[in-house]
C-alpha cells in the first residue's frame, strides 16, 4: 500500500530507535484471567479493553507524577490505593517500582498485577508551558506501526458464491494496519481494517478507516480530542464504552467501574465509539463535553425506518453493502467531575439522535427495547472512602422517565480476607443506548436486578475466592416469554506449592431459565420458560522452572442439564508450552483435546494472539486444536509474530454453515504481523 509504506518511511527518518516493549507475561496471563471466564467467542468490546492494556503497558503509567484520574487507570488499583500513593509520595519520591509495596493496601498479590503498568521517573516536565516549542509536543515521543494479515486457509462458502447469488464481494483475507504517534502531549493515530470477505480497490478504500488528533495533559486542557474517541464515565449506567471488567476469577475489583474518561479511539471495532470533538478541562474538578456524529449501519424495515443498528460491522456481500452506513447518529454530552477529601462525585448526561426512526423488533422480549429517534440520559454517580471501605453508586433516568441504579462496597475484614458487596436494579423499561453497566447481560444496562457477593481469603500458600450472584429480569428478555431469573457461583482456590510449581481449582455453577418444548396438559406442544444449568470443574496447574521455560495442564469437564432430558457432557484438555528461546524469540504453544455432546456442552479456552487480537474459542463436537505463536524481535525496533491454529472436528462433513460453511474437517488459520517501535 503506498500511503502505508510512506506513513512507515516518515516514521522511520523522523525518529530515533525505541527499544522494544514486547507484551510480558504478566499481562498475557492478566488477559486469560479477565476473559477466559466470559463465555464470549472474539467479545467486540474485548477488542478494545485488550488494546486498552496493552498500550498501557507499552506506556506506563509514572507514579511520582499521575494524578488521581491516571493513576485509576491501572488495573488493580482501587480509589483508596490510589489515594494512598498520593499521600506516600507527598513525603517521599518514589525511586523504583517495587517501593510501592510500602503504600499502605497493596501487598505482593497487588504489586504483581499493577507492575507491568506502573514506571517512575523525573517529576518534572521539560518544555512546561512552551506550546509553541516544537520539542514540547515531542517530548518523549514514542511511534508504533502495525501491519497484520490474517486469513481462514480453507475455502468458504461465500467465496465460491458469485456476487449476484450473495457471496462475498472480496477476497479470504483480513488486513489490519495502524500508524500511532505519542508523546507526553500529543496523539495522532490512523488504523485501517478490511474483514474477509469485503473488497479493497486501493490504500483509501479500506472498509473502516479511524484517525484522531488529540492534545493531552496541557495544564487545564486535560485533553481535546478531534476524531474518533471513546467515552466511558461513572459506574457506565449512562456511558461507557470501550469495555470493562466484570464477573470472573478476580471476585472483588471488578464490582466497581474505574471510569476511563475522553480517551482518543485506536481499535478496529467498527462500533462502539465517537467520532468528532471532545474535550476535558480542569484541575482538581474537571468538565468534560463532548459532539459526535457518526455512521451507523441498520436494516430497512419501512419508509424512513430502520431496525436497531448493527454492530458487526461487516459488508462483505452486495446486500450488506447496500446499507453499509446507511443512518447517522448525533449525540451530545458531557460530564462534571468533582474531586473532594471524601471521594469522587459525577453528574454526567447525553442527547443522542438519529436521522431516521428507530423500530424496534416485534417480539414479546423486545417489547422494552429502544424505539423512536432520540435517546436522552442523565446520572449521578460517586466513589467514596469511608474508613477501610470504598463504596461507590450510580443512580441514571432515562428520558422516559425510568431509572437505574447500582450500589457497591468494597472493604477488608480483616488483614487477609477482601469482601465485595453490590446491588443493581436497572429498569425494565430503562434505556441508555450508550450505557454498559455491571450485570449477567452484557451490553445495555435494561431490565436487570441483581445481589452480588464476592469474598477473597489469602493465605500463605493458598487463596481462596469466590462469588454469588443472583440476578432477576423483571420483564422477557433474550427470547423469552416472561420474567426470569438466574444464579451464576464461582469457587475457586489458588495454591502456590513453590517458586516453580503453582496452580488452581476453579468451580462454577450458573442456573438460569430459557424458553424450551413442553407438552400442555391438552397435548400441544408449547413453548415455556423453564431453568437449565451448566457446571464447569477445571484443575491446572502451571510448573515454570526458568524464566525461559514453562508448563501448563488444564483439564475442565462441563455438564449441562435442561429440563426433562439427559445431561450433556464436555470435556477439554490441553497442553501448553511457553519458550523463551533466546532475547529475541518466544514462543507460545498448544495442543487441546475436546469432546462434547452438543453445543450446549461447549468448552471455551482463551488463547495468545497477536498483538491487540483477541481470541475466546468455543469448542463442540470431538475433535483436537492446535495452536503456536511465535515471536521474533528483529531489531530493537521491529517484531515479527505469526500465529497458525487448527481445529479438527473427528467424522464432520463440514465445519460451521451458510457462507462461512467450508467442506471437510479442519479449519486452519493464519495470521502474520510486522510491528515497528520506534522513539
Amino acid at each position: 500500500m503506498p500511503l502505508f509504506r510512506c506513513l512507515i518511511l516518515l516514521a522511520i527518518v523522523s525518529s530515533s530507535v525505541w527499544a522494544q516493549d514486547s507484551t510480558s507475561t504478566k499481562v498475557r496471563d492478566q488477559l486469560e484471567e479477565t476473559f477466559e471466564e466470559s463465555d464470549l467467542e472474539d467479545d467486540e468490546a474485548g477488542e478494545q479493553l485488550i488494546q486498552f492494556l496493552q498500550e498501557l503497558e507499552s506506556n506506563p503509567v509514572n507514579i511520582n507524577t499521575a494524578d488521581i484520574n491516571e493513576l485509576l487507570q491501572i488495573p488493580g488499583i482501587t480509589f483508596i490505593t490510589a489515594r494512598s500513593i498520593i499521600a506516600y509520595r507527598e513525603n517521599k519520591t518514589f525511586e523504583e517500582i517495587n517501593e510501592v509495596l510500602q503504600v499502605s493496601g497493596i501487598g505482593n498479590v497487588t504489586f504483581q498485577k499493577i507492575s507491568p503498568y506502573i514506571t517512575v521517573g523525573s517529576s518534572s516536565s521539560r518544555f512546561r508551558n512552551l506550546y509553541s516549542n516544537p520539542k514540547y509536543w515531542l517530548d518523549n515521543s514514542k511511534t508504533e506501526v502495525i501491519s497484520r494479515f490474517q486469513q481462514i486457509v480453507e475455502n468458504q462458502n461465500g467465496f465460491s458464491r458469485p456476487d449476484s447469488a450473495g457471496g462475498y464481494v472480496g477476497n479470504a483475507s483480513k488486513y489490519y494496519q495502524r500508524i500511532k504517534i505519542q508523546s507526553k502531549h500529543l496523539s495522532l493515530n490512523i488504523t485501517q481494517e478490511k474483514d474477509a470477505g469485503e473488497s479493497l480497490k486501493g490504500p483509501a478504500d479500506f472498509d473502516f478507516n479511524s484517525a484522531h488528533l488529540a492534545l493531552v495533559d496541557n495544564g487545564k486542557l486535560k485533553k481535546l480530542i478531534i476524531g474518533d474517541y471513546s467515552v466511558s464515565f461513572g459506574q457506565g449506567l449512562v456511558l461507557w464504552s470501550g469495555g470493562a471488567f466484570g464477573k470472573g476469577r478476580e471476585v472483588i475489583k471488578t464490582i466497581g467501574r474505574n471510569e476511563r474518561g475522553l480517551r482518543p479511539y485506536t481499535s478496529a471495532q467498527e462500533t462502539n465509539y465517537f467520532r468528532g470533538i471532545a474535550a476535558t478541562v480542569g484541575d482538581k474538578n474537571e468538565l468534560s463535553v463532548f459532539y459526535s456524529k457518526i455512521p451507523r449501519t441498520a436494516s430497512i424495515v419501512g419508509e424512513n425506518a430502520v431496525s436497531f443498528p448493527s454492530s458487526s460491522g461487516f459488508h462483505r456481500t452486495l446486500n450488506e453493502i447496500d446499507r453499509r452506513y446507511n443512518l447517522d447518529q448525533q449525540t451530545l454530552g458531557g460530564r462534571f467531575k468533582l474531586n473532594t477529601k471524601v471521594g469522587l462525585f459525577g453528574v454526567s448526561g447525553y442527547s443522542t439522535e438519529f436521522n431516521s426512526e428507530v423500530i424496534r423488533r416485534s417480539s414479546i422480549s423486545a417489547q422494552n427495547d429502544f424505539s423512536g429517534t432520540r435517546n436522552s440520559v442523565f446520572g449521578i454517580d460517586y466513589r467514596a472512602i469511608i474508613g477501610r471501605s470504598l463504596i461507590i453508586g450510580e443512580m441514571a433516568r432515562s428520558d422516559n422517565s425510568e431509572f437505574a441504579g447500582i450500589f457497591g462496597i468494597e472493604t477488608s475484614v480483616g488483614e487477609n480476607t477482601e469482601l465485595a458487596i453490590l446491588y443493581r436494579n436497572y429498569g425494565s423499561k430503562y434505556v441508555s443506548i450508550l450505557g454498559d453497566g455491571f450485570g449477567e447481560a452484557s451490553g445495555i444496562p435494561q431490565n436487570e436486578r441483581g445481589f452480588y457477593v464476592g469474598l477473597k481469603h489469602s493465605l500463605s500458600k493458598y487463596t481462596i475466592s469466590t462469588y454469588f450472584d443472583q440476578y432477576f429480569f423483571d420483564a422477557p428478555s433474550g427470547g423469552l416469554l416472561a420474567p426470569s431469573s438466574g444464579v451464576d457461583i464461582l469457587g475457586m482456590v489458588e495454591a502456590t506449592f513453590s517458586r516453580a510449581l503453582s496452580g488452581y481449582i476453579l468451580i462454577r455453577n450458573e442456573s438460569k431459565e430459557d424458553v424450551f418444548d413442553a407438552i400442555s396438559d391438552n397435548g400441544r406442544e408449547v413453548e415455556i420458560n423453564s431453568a437449565e444449568t451448566r457446571s464447569s470443574y477445571r484443575i491446572q496447574i502451571q510448573h515454570q522452572p526458568t524464566r525461559n521455560y514453562r508448563t501448563r495442564t488444564r483439564v475442565e469437564w462441563v455438564r449441562y442439564l435442561a429440563p426433562n432430558s439427559e445431561a450433556e457432557n464436555g470435556f477439554l484438555v490441553y497442553q501448553d508450552v511457553r519458550l523463551n528461546l533466546s532475547k529475541k524469540v518466544l514462543i507460545d504453544a498448544r495442543f487441546s483435546l475436546f469432546d462434547t455432546d452438543s453445543f450446549n456442552a461447549r468448552v471455551y479456552q482463551f488463547e495468545n494472539d497477536l498483538r491487540y487480537v483477541l481470541t475466546n474459542v468455543a469448542l463442540n463436537d470431538k475433535g483436537q486444536r492446535w495452536y503456536f505463536v511465535v515471536k521474533y524481535n528483529a531489531t530493537e525496533r521491529i517484531e515479527f509474530s505469526a500465529k497458525l491454529s487448527q481445529t479438527i472436528i473427528e467424522d464432520a462433513q463440514v465445519i460451521s454453515s451458510g457462507l462461512n460453511q467450508i467442506t471437510g474437517n479442519t479449519r486452519t488459520f493464519f495470521g502474520a504481523q510486522i510491528r515497528m517501535n520506534i522513539q
